[in-house]
This record gives structure tokens, sequence and C-alpha cells, in this order.
């Protein structure tokens, strides 16, 4: 027998009017209660009637998730496929479906420009502002790891982790730190070099132009910048990536010159993924909280379509250094 929001009513002993507020996270109701009411719809199993709703509301029920096509293939142990799969568990708590689309050649999804979305969340920073903000005037959006002004936005603090990273670096006694990206064209990639740049000047340091490696927008681009730096006449004694696939690449462009990590070149990167201890050795790296930015863009977004009206925040989200083998430590 299917479960209706008077059943729910009636077991936490409230209105049904409240129990709808509840789960549609609109109106004004005690967080307490909200959270009353959720947990027995859960117990319940409750499923909300979709297309009642949506004939009442005009609504679509669903969420767009919209990332670049070069993020692809998504799985479940990659950095945007954890902030989906987080994105769609936790909306779907609130009776919304996802609908995913990748971007190609900067042209919007159907499912966009024929609104069959009532929100859009944006992954990663490859989708042309030009593109977004004209969304933004007709449905609501929120950016996942991007921030343009005016728009609500979920980051990591890139400065912060890449200071980190480098402090430690530096506590192990390097001086000479190479710094490794795929491009400094990408605002994250960008925000860690700053990061650098200040652990550097902070400990009497300058930047080095001749250890600033990039090796650009492609699939190969951890050997194109290490193949850079190992051309140099004098080796950095560490590497922080601005990424761990660009560290992982380290690793194995350093193994093959007969070099050993740590001893010879220390090695540091930046996401803590599946990828961080799958390497050899395993990498020391800056964490970021991939399942926290999901739920966090995911009740940003409900909040939104809830009170479109809502003031736009940017929601930095704290980077802790994970230790491990490949900086020097015995790890943890």
């Amino acid at each position: 027998m299917r479960v209706t929001i008077h059943d729910i009513a009636r077991i936490v002993g409230v209105a049904p009017s409240t129990v709808s507020r509840a789960l549609s996270g609109k109106g004004r109701i005690s967080p307490t209660t909200r959270e009353r009411i959720r947990k027995v719809a859960e117990e319940l199993g409750y499923q909300p009637n979709m297309l009642a709703r949506g004939l009442a509301t005009r609504s679509t029920c669903a969420i767009g998730v919209v990332i670049h096509e070069r993020h692809l293939p998504l799985d479940e142990r990659s950095f945007y496929g954890v902030i989906l799969e987080t994105i769609e568990a936790e909306v779907s708590k609130h009776g919304y479906h996802v609908v995913f689309s990748t971007l190609r050649n900067q042209s919007l999804p159907r499912c966009i420009k024929e609104r069959r979305v009532d929100g859009v969340i944006f992954l990663g920073t490859d989708i042309n502002e030009e593109l977004i903000r004209p969304i933004n005037e007709e449905l609501p959006v929120v950016l996942v790891d991007h921030c343009l002004s005016g728009l609500t936005s979920i980051v990591s603090d890139n400065v912060g982790g890449a200071y980190l990273a480098t402090e430690h670096l530096f506590s192990h006694g390097h001086r000479e730190i190479a710094f490794v990206a795929e491009t400094l064209e990408d605002p994250s990639f960008r925000a860690r070099f700053e990061g650098y740049r200040q652990a550097l000047e902070w400990y009497g340091l300058r930047v080095k132009k001749e250890l600033v490696v990039e090796g650009g927008r492609r699939s190969d681009s951890d050997q194109i910048a290490m193949k850079k730096l190992l051309r140099k006449r004098k080796l950095p004694t560490a590497i922080f990536a601005a990424n761990d696939f660009m560290a992982a690449g380290a690793i194995k462009a350093l193994t093959k010159a007969g070099l050993s990590v740590p001893d010879d070149v220390a090695v540091v990167g930046f996401d803590d993924g599946a990828l961080a201890t799958l390497v050899h050795p395993p990498l020391t790296s800056v964490r970021v909280p991939r399942v926290e930015m999901g739920k966090t863009a995911a009740s940003c977004i409900i909040k939104l379509l809830a009170s479109p009206s809502e003031t736009s925040q940017v929601i930095v989200l704290s980077t802790p250094l994970t230790i491990r083998e490949s900086c020097g430590c015995k790890g943890t």
C-alpha cells in the first residue's frame, strides 16, 4: 500500500500540510520537526507522487547536472563521479531526480534548452561564463569546483591546501620545490599555484620560473610536464603537483628516469582520491571533500528552488593534508 503524507503526519503528530512543506523544502518549519518528518518518511519508504506535484506546480522535479566532456568517463571513484553520485542521492530525498548531461562544443544540453529541469548544477571550470550567466537568468544555478561572482558556488580551499602542501615539503628541508600542473589557465590550478607562491614567500623564497611547468589540456599532460622538468640542468628536490593525476605521472616519470621517490625527489599531490593509494609509494595529497561538495551543492539548489530570491553565496570547504609516504613521511 502506498505511503502518503497523511500517514507520515499521523506518526509525527503534525498536519499533512506541514509534512508537505517539510518534504518540499518550502515554508518555515523548525529544523527539528523537518528532520523528524524526513526520518519517518525515509523509514516508511515514502515516494512522492511526482506526476501530481509536477501538474500542480509546473515543476519537472528534475535537476540538471552538467559537466564538460573532457572529464568523461565518470565512475564511482572519479573526482566528479563521487560528487555526482552524492548530489543524486541527496536531491532524491527531496523528491527530485537528476538529469545528467555532457557539454560538447560549449552547446547547451537539450534538457536546459527545453526547460526540462527546474535548476542546474555545473561541475568544473571548463564551462564558459558566457553560457552559464544567461541560464542563471532563467533557472537557479549552482557551481561546483568553480566560482563566479553573483552565483552560488561551492569550492575547496585551493589556496590554503596548496599552502599546507608546500609548507609540509619545506618542513622536510626542501627548498627547491617545483610546481607541476596541466595549465595555469584553469582557475583551480591557478589558485593552487597562488598558495604555493604564498608559502614560498612566507619562508623567504621566490618562485623560480624554471620550476613551474605545465603539460597542457591533453591525456598525456603529466608526462609532457615531467619531460620539461627532467630536462632542467638541476632537478628540484620536491614536486608539488596541482592534482593527483599530475602527481602520479611525476612518480611514474621519476621512477622511469631511475630516481627514487621520496629519497631523490619528494612528491605531493592535490585531490586525495582513489588514485592516491594506488601509486607507489602511496601519495601524500591535499584532500578535496568531494562528498561534502556534493551534499552542499544539493542543499543549495534545493534552497534556491524553494526561495529563488535567496542571496548567492560562495562556500569554501577546508582541504586538509593527508600524509602518506611520497613526501618522505612514514604515512598514517
